[in-house]
């Protein structure tokens, strides 16, 4: 089913890029209607844009395109021009949320910053989304997920510990995505607010503040114990050898997640036939878990090599210790657990003309955005095209046909 959460709110959207579209993204999701707001002459560079190391074909979808704006209504309108700025604000003054990762500069050179909107709309929603916050010296800086999330927080840091050289990110638009979903929930706490008070509402979330919110344990840690960060260990490091990835005969790996140690060693030995290790004396508690580590791990990576991945997954089913497969991006689509709580959503393609996508026409796959309400798995519409609906937004605001011919011609409508 399409969520109905937030039926009747309206969201104005001028941003572009991965951070705040994501966000708008998720509050498309839950009901809103969700209106983007794009230059007529240039797309939002992640309408079109290639992610690199990709197979060299046209697939038909421009993804990141359609994950970060999928639900969403979108005009095209020069903002810097008398007319679409009267369109904006008229927009405005109809919404209940504005949404923007606009520089402040740039916020002020359209005239769209918080003392500008809010003199519009006294209760609106303002969101900004940043890269490392609207105060301080570098408030002017633009910032990107690989910049202020993964670098300057210690995400990144903290993911090459035990790795020869600094490592990249991890995915295209990984702390934007996590940063969109912050502040899509910071915007339904903020519109919670104004139901009970009237009160508008100024939202900032940055990318930096997410990253330091989900490296929380690190930052602490570093400042309590004068460390860089909490250390991280090399698999035949581990402290808890059942907090480990171990390879298969395949060269797949499994990943156990025994946090509490008493007893589970004795459990894990007894499901694997390994009854002799359970009652080695140097692995019968915690403590002398962790004193002989070391040969705990070396042990183990002989058991999980003995057997493919196949045998293992049948051998451990009942094991009350957690543990997965350590599985590529490719294989959650066959995951059982995606499958069951539909967690990737096939959506219709109506404006992708032509596409066809792993031999099923006109559709192609999304990841639903994490919360799901009342049981009910989501049910995901498609991204516009750019300026797909420009002329029937500008006639929602009361403006004919000779309005919008006008601004057609004038350049300042697509």
């Amino acid at each position: 089913m399409t969520y109905d959460l937030l039926h009747g709110v309206k969201v104005v959207e001028v941003a572009m890029y991965a951070f705040a579209p994501s966000a708008g993204a998720i509050l498309a999701d839950w009901g809103a209607d969700v209106v983007k707001v794009v230059p007529p002459r240039t797309a939002d560079p992640m309408n079109g844009n290639p992610v690199a190391g990709l197979p060299d074909k046209d697939v038909g979808v421009r993804f990141m395109w359609q994950i970060l704006n999928r639900g969403k209504r979108c005009i095209a309108l020069d903002v810097s021009t008398g007319a679409g700025r009267d369109v904006l604000h008229d927009l405005v003054r109809e919404a209940d949320v504005f949404i923007t990762n606009l520089l402040p500069s740039a916020r002020r050179r359209f005239g769209l910053d918080v003392s500008d909107l809010h003199a519009l709309k006294a209760d609106l929603v303002y969101a900004r989304a940043t890269g490392h916050g609207d105060r301080g010296p570098e408030r002017d800086r633009g910032g990107y997920d690989i910049t202020d999330f993964w670098s300057r927080a210690g995400v990144g840091h903290a993911a090459s510990q035990v790795a020869d050289e600094f490592v990249p990110l991890v995915s295209p638009a990984f702390g934007d995505l996590t940063s969109g979903g912050f502040l899509a929930g910071a915007i339904a706490a903020a519109l919670f607010r104004r139901e009970r008070t009237g009160a508008g509402a100024v939202v900032d979330v940055s990318l930096l503040s997410s990253a330091m919110w989900v490296m929380s344990p690190n930052a602490v840690a570093a400042q309590l114990y004068g460390v860089d960060a909490i250390p991280r260990f090399r698999h035949a490091d581990a402290r808890n050898p059942l907090v480990n990835a171990y390879r298969t005969a395949d060269d797949r790996y499994i990943y156990l997640s025994g946090v509490l140690t008493e007893g589970s060693f004795a459990k894990l030995c007894a499901t694997v036939g390994r009854d002799d290790l359970g009652a080695d004396p140097r692995f019968q508690d915690s403590a002398s878990l962790a004193a002989n580590a070391r040969e705990c791990v070396a042990e183990l990576d002989a058991v999980f090599a003995s057997r493919p991945l196949a045998e293992w997954s049948t051998v451990l089913a009942d094991l009350p210790i957690p543990w997965t497969v350590v599985r590529s991006a490719g294989e959650t689509a066959s995951d059982p657990q995606v499958q069951a709580n539909g967690y990737l959503v096939e959506v219709e393609a109506e404006a992708e003309a032509g596409v066809e996508v792993g031999g099923s026409a006109r559709t192609f796959p999304l990841v639903a955005s994490p919360a799901q309400f009342d049981d009910v798995p989501q049910r995901l519409r498609r991204a516009p095209e750019h300026g797909e609906h420009g002329d029937e937004i500008v006639g929602e605001l009361g403006r004919g046909w000779d309005d919008i011919v006008a601004m057609k011609v004038a350049g300042e409508l697509l």
